[in-house]
């Protein structure tokens, strides 16, 4: 009989502004001409959407015969379409939109995406599509069809290399969360649209019967054997309305697709509000609560350390993950024989807000016809902390779970967001470049935990070197409105020690040793072997220790190399408790930003601010 302990990890990957678009990803794809409206399809240098430059589709544009398609902005000013609302909406011809639409589709997923998938141990893939995806698209909408066949073609090349597909459907009619990737971005972030309308959230149940339905006849199901519902229902949807429309959701995917397909419902940006005894029976066995973890969208959590990034991870992101799900809420004791929790979302993304660099990035395309720093590279020390930061994310800590839950199993695995980006602004999410890099290392095999292979986060946190250089908040703290979200102060002694304490005599094995595992062919991950062994090692760019920006040209400094030692923490735990202490008499009040470390936020940036994901 399977239990949560022997349930084999979930490691994946979004494939994110694919079936369902978003503007930073492909910022090219929203910036759209009059050519392009008139069905005089050219690129531009870079873009990943457009045809291979052999073949007789691809052009580039002439930018000064082709004039800018702009919009009144929700934002304020004018700009390129802003979601896929407004990108539809700038085509008067459906048809012309879709025939655009599909180069899309037909060339930013490759079937040599899905094998570098497959050789990095990618067990699964979350596929975000559209509620109207099966055609469910009123007169006065704009919405475009004709993505289901692509879809298609897409798990075919997954069942070839053994990688299973979690459809997600990201949308929903009125909008669940007001967010761009909801497919329609609206002034600020709100599920009313949709839970205060029945008429919408009865189509978001057809949308998902008839999804299940098309996965069935298309003989997909050995393939898709995930299903999600919505993506990211706002914090204020109706708790009554989301709990009906996830039940009645799930008996439609159980009746049509199977009983044993895994399900997945939106935490509403706190996971405790479903650790009420929801769906803990074994009948929903292969049920789980989807959070998503960014620490880029609060400038309190921008502005931490690098070792204070980890150490939130290790603390915050760690309880959060952990508070669901069990029978005996709230002893929370005995672990879910039926919903788990998942991460469906995460980046190795941590000091630069999108929507905000965004903008610089589609008005360098407006005034230069090149998105800005489209081959923009990263310093050595940099991609080092991002290896760090990545495998924090993926191991377990002291507080029983990161993202993996090795002992507890409250969690049953992660989802990366997302394949990959347009250009350099967005490096940071792009997993194909990660491996690439070297900053993303093949995982391990799916009985095993990231631990085993990579140690537990606490351990990366302290032989994490804390170099401020390599954080470079964008945008400046100093030039955010009076009424930006700063994201939630919390008082965690771990992340303000800069991890320096857990508050328990624990010891800490932070040395570049390797730890044998005498029952596998895998060793933990250090350092020295790391960065010296060649098939491993982090890539360089053409300039090894700086990072480049083309618009202004700064450079960081390359930092030292991390030295052997073994810590005890109840040493450190008594000095950084006095450090605090003069830290609280002294400092307290002082300004945010001339003391960045003071800070730490849940990720969560949105829930009571105005801004949204990206």
């Amino acid at each position: 009989m399977e239990t949560p302990s022997s349930r084999p990890w979930i490691r994946g990957v979004n494939i994110g502004g694919w079936l369902l678009m978003e503007r930073w990803i492909t910022p090219y794809l929203f910036a759209v001409t009059s050519c392009h409206t008139a069905g005089d399809y050219c690129w531009y240098p870079g873009q990943i959407s457009a045809p291979p430059i052999s073949s007789p589709d691809h052009e580039y544009c002439d930018l000064y015969q082709c004039k800018p398609k702009l919009i009144d902005s929700v934002s304020g000013g004018k700009d390129f379409p802003t979601d896929e609302y407004t990108l539809s909406s700038s085509f008067d011809d459906k048809l012309i939109a879709e025939k655009y639409f599909s180069h899309h589709w037909d060339n930013f997923v490759t079937k040599d995406d899905v094998i570098a998938l497959s050789e990095v141990g990618v067990t699964h893939v979350r596929v975000p599509v559209p509620h109207w995806i099966m055609g469910d698209i009123k007169d006065d909408e704009p919405w475009i069809g004709g993505r289901w066949l692509f879809f298609i073609r897409f798990v075919s090349w997954c069942r070839q290399y053994g990688i299973e597909v979690w459809i997600d459907i990201h949308t929903a009619p009125g909008s669940q969360n007001g967010f761009d990737n909801s497919g329609i971005l609206l002034e600020g972030p709100t599920c009313q649209n949709w839970s205060g309308s029945d008429e919408n959230v009865a189509r978001s149940l057809d949308a998902v019967h008839d999804i299940a339905k098309a996965i069935v006849d298309d003989g997909l199901g050995d393939v898709v054997t995930g299903f999600g519902f919505l993506n990211e229902p706002f914090s204020d949807c109706d708790r009554d309305v989301m709990r009906i429309f996830n039940q009645q959701a799930f008996e439609t995917v159980r009746n049509i697709m199977g009983q044993g397909t895994h399900v997945f419902m939106g935490d509403m940006f706190n996971a405790t509000k479903w650790n009420d005894g929801w769906w803990t029976d074994s009948e929903h066995k292969n049920t789980y609560i989807d959070s998503h973890y960014y620490h880029v969208f609060g400038e309190r959590t921008r502005a931490l350390s690098p070792k204070q990034h980890i150490g939130l991870l290790c603390a915050q992101n760690a309880r959060d993950t952990a508070s669901c799900c069990y029978e005996d809420a709230p002893k929370n004791k005995k672990v879910s024989q039926g919903i788990s929790h998942i991460v469906g979302e995460w980046s190795a993304s941590y000091d630069r807000l999108p929507v905000e660099k965004l903008k610089d990035v589609m008005k360098s395309i407006q005034e230069k016809g090149e998105a800005l720093e489209l081959n923009r590279t990263m310093s050595q020390d940099r991609k080092k902390f991002l290896r760090n930061f990545v495998q924090a994310q993926m191991s377990s800590s002291f507080y029983k779970v990161t993202y993996e839950s090795a002992e507890t199993r409250t969690s049953s695995g992660w989802f990366y967001w997302t394949l990959k980006t347009e250009g350099g602004a967005f490096a940071e999410w792009n997993f194909l470049l990660g491996v690439k890099q070297g900053w993303i290392l093949n995982f391990p095999p799916k009985e095993k935990t990231s631990e085993s292979i990579y140690g537990k986060c606490e351990e990366i946190a302290a032989k994490t070197r804390d170099d401020e250089s390599i954080i470079n908040e964008f945008p400046d703290p100093n030039d955010l409105p009076s009424n930006a979200w700063l994201g939630e102060e919390m008082d965690d002694d771990y992340v303000l020690s800069h991890a320096a304490s857990l508050g328990e005599d624990e010891e800490i094995v932070t040395s570049n040793e390797i730890i044998e595992n005498d029952d596998d062919d895998f060793n933990r991950v250090d350092d020295d072997q790391f960065y010296d062994d060649d098939e491993t090692k982090i890539e360089d760019d053409d300039n090894e220790n700086s990072e480049t920006d083309p618009q202004n040209n700064t450079s960081q400094d390359a930092g030292k190399g991390t030295k052997k030692r073994r810590i005890r923490v109840f040493p450190l735990f008594v000095i950084g408790f006095f450090c605090y202490a003069i830290y609280r008499v002294f400092f307290s009040s002082q300004e945010h930003v001339r003391f960045r470390h003071q800070y730490t936020s849940v990720d969560r940036g949105f829930e009571t601010g105005t801004g949204f994901r990206v």
